[in-house]
């Protein structure tokens, strides 16, 4: 009688587990990315092109990076910088760029100039992964502005004023949140 109920029980196992399983077209599915590899912002603006970097979140995937200032002649990042990496190591890539080091020190870069710097990655399977990064050169410049004490309105944000502030006449001036200190000569 044992035998009977053991019995019964697998074949009613197996039913269950046949039962489960009616997909017949089983797919596969990756749970990581294999082309990972963006850098992050991938269109810089920057005031100075002496130290520029470049940073990138890769995939374990990722192997081998090169760069390459014209598209088509490539090269190591740690040739052109020696603190950069081949390689994506613990799913990062930085490489610092700078106009002090070829071919940026023998170009006229001037301001609103977009240089575009290409990297290509090996993943273990597949073809190169290409990225580029966009550097646009907006140097800061000064910017004077008179500040005028009169018996209208001002306003503003953050401006503080330290000395003497001369009084003319005037209409509206547009701002806020001004501090004077010191004399006002009227």
């Amino acid at each position: 009688m044992k035998d009977k109920n053991v019995s019964k029980i697998n074949i009613l196992i197996v039913f269950f587990l046949l039962a489960g399983c009616t997909d017949t077209s089983p797919t596969v599915s990756v749970l990581r990315s294999i082309d990972g590899f963006n850098f992050s912002p991938s269109h810089i603006v920057t005031a100075s092109l002496n130290s520029v970097a470049a940073r990138a979140e890769c995939s374990s995937f990722v192997g081998q990076v090169q760069m390459s200032f014209d598209g088509t002649t490539w090269l190591n990042p740690s040739d052109y910088d020696s603190t950069a990496k081949n390689t994506c190591e613990n799913g990062k890539f930085e490489i610092i760029l700078s106009n002090s080091k070829a071919p940026w020190n023998s170009m006229s870069i001037v301001n609103g100039d977009t240089v575009s710097v290409k990297f290509r990655a090996q993943p273990r399977l597949g073809d190169y992964i290409y990225r580029t990064v966009n550097v646009k050169f907006v140097p800061s410049s000064p910017m004077s502005q008179e500040i005028l004490a009169g018996s209208q309105v001002q306003t503003g944000t953050g401006l503080q004023l330290h000395g003497r502030v001369r009084a003319q006449d005037q209409h509206v001036a547009a701002g806020g949140g001004f501090k004077v200190r010191g004399r006002i000569v009227q």
